[in-house]
């Protein structure tokens, strides 16, 4: 009875060990599949990316006769004309190139256009040229296609080249290389791409994938073309030469020893692939490895072959190309991991036996603990609510504060408006009553003092207003792009009429620079700045408006030769209020409110305002705001990025 007991639990074991190595198995080969899913949604987008881009450029071609739909309509260019001198008298012994790119255009950076003399046409019965008008519209078209074939050629960069075969007999091809050295020249019109792309074999006029090479070996290229159709007619196509080389560095490598990764074509051919085993060769179809009445067509899953005694194929057909991102491993391969995960899994059932011990020891320690840092925790919680509430406290303290700073504020304020209307009032009563007698200079003196009256109280006011509004947050913050140099114009025109009677110059050298800010906020700013340094500039001084880039943000700064300030003074005034302001040269009066506001208004920006000054020899105010570029420039720079 014992020994029956122990086979059948030796058989139980066995059964359970063979049940879970199962399931790790099809586990295992079910995070297989999704790599390989996943390299093949790599590769296929790669190719998506290319077959976009040749969709762009046909595009570009039917949208430039769309565009210029009369040959006599199309625009001259440098490299037009610069393709047609290349054959001034049209010898039909002598064809046409690019060799020559004229300036400013280098090597470098844009392809030929190179097409087989006229006098070659008729031999070739693929080929027509059109007319000399229609013959120079094409040129003109594949001249328009060279930059966006420099610019497809930097977002592919697994391409070799990019080429335009006409049945012009034409080739526009990128990167540059000298017409005689252009193999494909003496192939356009029979190139196996290019007839693969062409109505008779191609109906639907979709991407065409052609592979070439050696014969006898596996592919070295893979050319994918697109047929460009021109106001009706099969005018030649578009492709892409890319190397299988690059085709097989984006598949990746395999990691597991005898398992390969290969790409098949339609027939089952392998056209590139990789392995461990560097020294076993790849196979030259992928139908010898299959097993017996299997085939390429796998299931939703891409699964043709598995399990523990079969080779474990998936087959993953790819959407932009007709070929498969087959994976092949022998029998067994999936032991050694399977195994190995069943190892640790015991031995980390060992170890959590072994944490749980250990664990529950420690708790039984620290339980103790828990008493004595529970009082520790609840003083320590007390004292931090102490502390919320003394900080609680400092801030209604210091909101108290500024409230009453506010209301004295004001009350002064309201003191200094009171001043000028009272004598306005008394000017105006005086005009209302005694106006027929008075001379017509001394109506006019009444006048002007009046006006000057009501300027200042009208400059308290506007600054008394929007200061108020930004301490409410009545001002709405709503930052903008612009360039600098308007608003600096704007304000210059603001203080036009001061600086004009003291004959004071305001020099412009702001630059052209663009920020992010709200217009109206830095046009208050800018314009309280330069009214100070009129108000404090002598007679016939000059006033500078400079601005300098400092990292993400732009420094802008008004500077005067005027009276300047003492360092008491110039505490005095960064800190605001009625009692900094100071008579200008000639007399102007202020309110103090001025550089308050600005302050405020630079700190709504993130910026700093900052003051430097001697005294005699002038004042420089200077703050910063964010920089930004034309947005322009920026809309071009995304457009080209998302081309």
């Amino acid at each position: 009875m014992l020994i029956l007991a122990l086979l059948a639990g030796v058989m139980l074991g066995a059964v359970l060990l063979w049940s879970h190595a199962s399931e790790r198995i099809r586990a295992f080969e079910t995070a297989m599949n999704g790599q390989i899913r996943t390299r093949a949604g790599s590769l296929d987008m790669q190719m998506r990316v290319a077959v976009g881009h040749l969709e762009a450029l046909r595009q570009r071609a039917e949208f430039f006769y769309a565009e210029f739909p009369a040959p006599e309509d199309v625009p001259a260019s440098s490299l037009l004309t610069a393709f047609l001198a290349s054959n001034p008298r049209g010898d039909a012994r002598q064809g046409y190139s690019l060799d020559r790119l004229p300036p400013p255009y280098l090597v470098d950076q844009i392809g030929n256009i190179a097409a087989l003399p006229s006098g070659d046409i008729p031999a070739n019965p693929v080929l027509s040229r059109p007319d000399e008008a229609g013959w120079r519209q094409e040129a003109a078209m594949a001249v328009q296609l060279l930059p966006l074939m420099a610019v497809t050629q930097k977002v592919v960069p697994e391409a070799r080249r990019l080429v335009y075969a006409s049945l012009s007999g034409m080739l526009a091809i990128h990167p540059w290389v000298e017409s005689r050295q252009a193999d494909l020249l003496s192939q356009v019109g029979t190139l196996p791409a290019f007839v693969n792309a062409a109505p008779a074999a191609n109906p639907m006029a979709g991407p065409v994938w052609t592979l070439s090479g050696r014969e006898g070996d596996f592919p070295d290229s893979a050319m994918l073309a697109l047929p460009l159709t021109l106001q009706g007619r099969y005018a030649g196509a578009l492709g892409i030469d890319i190397p299988v080389a690059g085709l097989r560095d984006a598949l990746g490598a395999v990691q597991r020893v005898e398992s390969m990764l290969l790409l098949v074509d339609q027939a089952g051919n392998v056209i590139t692939g990789s392995s461990r085993n560097q020294e076993k060769p790849l196979p030259r179809s992928i139908i010898d490895i299959l097993p017996s009445g299997a085939s390429l067509e796998a299931g939703p899953d891409g699964m043709i072959s598995h399990g523990f005694f079969n080779s474990h194929i998936v087959a993953i057909p790819l959407k932009q190309a007709p070929w498969r991102v087959v994976y092949v491993a022998p029998p067994g391969a999936s032991l050694l991991p399977i195994l190995t995960d069943v190892l640790i899994s015991v031995a980390g059932f060992v170890a959590a036996v072994l944490v749980v011990v250990f664990v529950a020891r420690r708790l039984m320690l620290r339980a103790l603990a828990v008493r004595d840092t529970a009082a520790v925790a609840e003083r320590e919680a007390r004292a931090e609510a102490e502390r919320a509430l003394a900080d609680l406290r400092a801030a209604h303290d210091e909101l108290d504060f500024l409230n009453r700073e506010k209301t004295r504020f004001f009350s002064l304020i309201s003191h200094d408006l009171r001043g000028p209307f009272n004598s306005m009032l008394g000017m105006t009563q005086e005009l209302a009553d005694h106006a027929p007698k008075m001379k017509p200079e001394e109506v006019a003196d009444f006048a002007r003092t009046v006006h000057e009256m009501a300027r200042k109280v009208f400059e308290l006011l506007e600054n008394l207003l929007q200061w108020s509004r930004v301490q409410m947050s009545g001002t709405p913050f709503a930052p903008t792009i612009f360039p600098m140099r308007e608003v600096v114009s704007d304000s210059i025109r603001d203080v036009a009429s001061a600086a004009q009677a003291k004959e004071i110059t305001i020099l412009d050298a702001a630059g052209d620079r663009w920020v992010l800010a709200d217009r109206t906020m830095i046009l208050a700013v800018l314009r309280n700045l330069m009214m100070n340094a009129v108000k404090f500039s002598h007679q016939g001084g000059v006033v500078h408006v400079t601005s300098r880039a400092l990292g993400d943000r732009l420094e802008v700064a008004v500077t005067d030769k005027g009276v300047g300030m003492e360092p008491a003074q110039l505490e005095l005034a960064l800190r605001g209020g009625p009692k900094a302001s100071r008579p200008g040269t000639q007399g102007e009066t202020g309110t103090g409110l001025g550089l308050t506001l600005v302050r405020d208004l630079v700190l709504r920006h993130g910026g700093e305002l900052k003051l430097e000054s001697n005294p005699g020899r002038g004042t420089i105010a200077s703050f910063t705001i964010p920089l930004s570029t034309d947005p322009a420039e920026t809309r071009r720079l995304m457009q080209r990025a998302a081309d």
